[in-house]
C-alpha cells in the first residue's frame, strides 16, 4: 500500500513541526487514538482503537523518527499489532515547506499488513488508510487554525569571527613587533 499527497496547514512551519511532534496534539488528532506517549525525542508509543475492514480491535505500536531535519523533514517508521492477530508496518517520509502564509506538509506513506488485515486485500486497506489520514489532517488543520501564530525563532547568532583581521589592536601589535625588529636590526647590527 502506498499513499502520497500534501496538505496545507494554516500555521508557520516551525509551529506545524512542533505540533506534529507533540504527543498531546497527536493524541487529539489521530482518529481512534487512546494514548500517545513520548519515550524519547525520536520514539513514541501509541495505542489506537480502530475498526478496519470490519475488524474492530486495539492496536499497540511504536513510531520511530529518523533522518530528522527539524523543521523541514523526517522519516517515520511505524509498527502496530492488534489483539485479533493483526499487524501493520510501514514508513512515512514527511516534508514541510513554507507556502502561502502557511505550511505545506507533503507525505509519502508505504505500508504492509499481516494477519487478518492482510486477508482484506490491498484495495480495502488503501481506502481505510486514506480515510484515517484524511481524518487526521482535518482534525490537525482545525487544531492549528485555532492556535495563535507565533513568529519563527530567531536564527542562532553568528559566531564571533576570530583572527587578526577582526581586531585593530592585533594589527597594531603586529606593526609594533615589526617596528621593534626593524629598529633593533637597523640600529644595533
Amino acid at each position: 500500500m502506498r499513499i502520497a499527497d500534501a496538505q496545507w496547514i494554516p500555521s508557520t512551519q516551525h509551529q506545524t513541526w512542533d505540533a506534529l511532534t507533540d504527543p498531546r496534539v497527536l493524541q487529539k488528532c489521530i482518529p481512534g487514538c487512546v494514548e500517545v506517549a513520548m519515550r524519547s525525542a525520536t520514539e513514541y508509543a501509541i495505542t489506537l482503537r480502530a475498526k478496519i475492514a470490519g475488524i474492530d480491535t486495539d492496536y499497540e505500536g511504536e513510531i520511530l523518527m529518523s533522518d530528522v531535519n527539524a523543521p523541514d523533514s523526517c522519516t517515520l517508521v511505524f509498527e502496530g499489532k492488534g489483539r485479533a492477530a493483526c499487524l501493520a508496518i510501514g514508513t512515512a517520509q514527511i516534508n514541510l515547506s513554507t507556502k502561502d502564509q502557511g505550511t505545506r506538509v507533503a507525505y509519502t506513506v508505504a505500508g504492509m499488513a499481516g494477519g487478518k488485515l492482510a486477508e482484506c486485500g490491498e484495495g480495502l486497506l488503501l481506502k481505510a488508510g486514506e480515510k484515517i489520514i484524511e481524518k487526521f489532517f482535518a482534525a490537525f488543520i482545525d487544531h492549528m487554525a485555532a492556535q495563535p501564530r507565533i513568529a519563527p525563532p530567531p536564527p542562532p547568532p553568528e559566531p564571533e569571527p576570530r583572527g587578526l583581521s577582526n581586531s585593530r589592536w592585533s594589527w597594531a601589535l603586529v606593526v609594533l613587533v615589526i617596528a621593534v625588529f626593524w629598529g633593533y636590526h637597523s640600529f644595533y647590527k
